[in-house]
């Protein structure tokens, strides 16, 4: 399974790069939404695994992320995430339609939810950046929301131990030197994402849409409790919440990353 790569303009001209996965009579299209600093690219074997099954599998470099246009690690608003997200769910023929989110990605999925309900058939998240539950310094909080607005562009810095994402220590070394991996966090991002996050904690108990969660019990970049809480949130008729035992942030690039392939494949076909 080939993927091709194509670059569209979003609405206020920023240039997305889109990966896509297609098979021949393919029965859905999954959409992936991929984590903080990375890119859709190091989805690419989980990618192959959905179209051999028979999914069209896209995704789509965060802006400021991958080979997206935007500076590294900055947005102007969370929402032009999410509006990103619903451009490359509009391109696409299926109508039938799952979403899967990782971390940031996750936390995008959630946000894409309340902007525009109702449009995906089911949801996976794999461990939601939906709260901080590494230490932040109040001088580093109060910075980001300061300079949000004076100088959003800032550049703070995160001290992220790349050994925490994932326990195999081949995909650490990848992501370590991945050009297209880049680390980064500005004023403006982080300000509006602790906006977002509590725009999630009082709203996400109106999505409708069927969602699973699945998170690393090794998990110390978000820890457990935020999907926990999370999960406590959501009031849709359909959801669960899988704790996956010895593994860390990136439980779609673990070395039992199969298994919880299969557990999302066996979620999403019940919609």
């Amino acid at each position: 399974m080939e993927v091709y790569e194509e670059q569209v303009q979003a609405s206020d001209g920023v240039v997305l790069n889109y990966y896509h996965w297609v098979p021949e009579n393919a029965k859905a299209a999954i959409v992936i939404s991929h984590g903080w600093s990375e890119h859709a690219g190091r989805y690419n074997t989980l990618a192959k695994w959905f179209a051999n099954c028979g999914y069209e599998v896209h995704a789509l470099d965060h802006r400021g992320h991958g080979k997206s246009q935007g500076k590294r690690g900055h947005v102007g608003r969370w929402l032009d995430y999410a509006r990103d997200l619903e451009q490359l769910r509009l391109s696409l023929d299926q109508t039938t339609q799952y979403l899967l989110g990782h971390s940031m990605g996750g936390m995008i999925s959630v946000l894409h939810l309340l902007e525009y309900p109702n449009r995906f058939a089911a949801v996976a998240l794999s461990g939601p950046a939906a709260d901080v539950s590494i230490p932040v310094s109040k001088f580093k909080t109060f910075m980001g929301k300061t300079m949000s607005s004076i100088l959003p562009e800032l550049s703070l810095a995160n001290d992220i131990d790349p050994y925490t994402v994932c326990s195999v220590t081949e995909v650490v070394e990848d992501y370590v030197n991945d050009p297209f991996n880049h680390g980064k966090v500005s004023a403006r991002w982080f300000s509006e994402y602790l906006k977002t996050i509590d725009r999630v904690k009082r709203d996400a108990g109106q999505i409708k849409t069927p969602t699973a969660v699945w998170h690393g019990a090794g998990d110390t970049l978000v820890a457990p409790w935020v999907s926990e809480n999370l999960f406590n949130i959501f009031k849709m008729e359909f959801c669960q919440y899988k704790l996956i035992d010895d593994v860390y942030h990136e439980i779609l690039l673990e070395s039992n990353w199969l298994d919880t392939a299969n557990e999302i494949k066996t979620w999403i076909s019940r919609f």
